[in-house]
């Protein structure tokens, strides 16, 4: 196991090539604030299992951006203390097959948890995603912005659970996938398990092919069919170039959507 404190901003950087399997623990100083960047590259398969503490009072946000050209396997789980903050973003824009399954523990009041995540699907995506209330006055969006291109394959499948007696907790959901063509395949399994009364909970999902009164809107303002669609996409995706607040990680992030979308298109 790899161990890690962070206390502020950090960014980290493994290569499949090095080694197949990783192991890591981050552990969040209380009351620390900063922005995690986790870079994964490489040639070889990839089995990532990372587990990080986040303690009392602390705000931290983490990015995992993918450029492994191979699948991936990650495995990762978040425990989350009193009036702690965590933003997390997957950048999933490869085309290889890649299992990503995360469990988020709510653990005291005064947790708070964002997730956002832009996914490419060239090959089979699967996302399996469970957020836990196990106190009241705690706070958990999952947000997941897909597309999948053709003969690609994505599933998302997002569970959040609000234990008994966590009274005021707010947990809410929105899974949007975009398919490229009817070779597209995708599938949204949104589920709500709801213990207490006193909460606030909802899901939204939504899932199909570019609108075709969209496409025709933006045909006549002068683009053509693929870039009317190139934009389309780009919306889905674009968002999460912001979440860490780094003009310079926006940039690249923004440039590698761009050429990957063109490409695609």
């Amino acid at each position: 196991m790899a161990d890690f404190e962070i206390r502020g901003s950090e960014k980290y950087i493994f290569n499949s090539n090095d080694r197949e399997a990783l192991d890591l623990h981050f552990n969040v100083v209380r009351r620390s604030t900063g922005n995690v960047t986790v870079i994964l590259e490489g040639q070889k398969h990839l089995e990532v299992t990372m587990e990080v503490t986040v303690q009392e009072d602390a705000n931290v946000r983490f990015m995992i951006i993918n450029h492994v050209d191979n699948s991936v396997a990650l495995k990762e789980h978040f425990s989350l203390a009193r009036n702690s903050e965590v933003l997390e973003a997957h950048c999933e824009l490869e085309k290889h097959d890649v299992i990503i399954g995360s469990n988020y523990d709510l653990n005291e009041e005064g947790a708070r948890l964002k997730v956002q995540t832009a996914s490419l699907s060239g090959g089979h995506k699967v996302f399996m995603q469970k957020t836990f209330h196990h106190k009241g006055n705690t706070e958990a969006h999952v947000n997941n912005y897909g597309v999948v291109w053709a003969n690609g394959h994505c599933e998302l499948i997002v569970e959040n659970t609000i234990d008994k007696g966590s009274h005021n907790a707010s947990t809410h959901q929105t899974s949007r996938l975009l398919t490229y063509d009817k070779t597209a395949k995708g599938r949204i399994l949104p589920i709500l398990y709801i213990y207490d009364n006193e909460v606030q909970a909802s899901h939204a999902a939504s899932l199909g092919q570019p609108d075709d009164e969209q496409v025709y809107y933006l045909q006549s303002r002068g683009l053509t069919r693929p870039e009317a669609v190139q934009l389309i996409v780009k919306g889905y995706l674009l968002p999460i170039t912001t979440v860490m607040g780094d003009d310079e990680l926006e940039k690249v992030l923004t440039e590698e959507i761009e050429q990957k979308v063109q490409r695609a298109c």
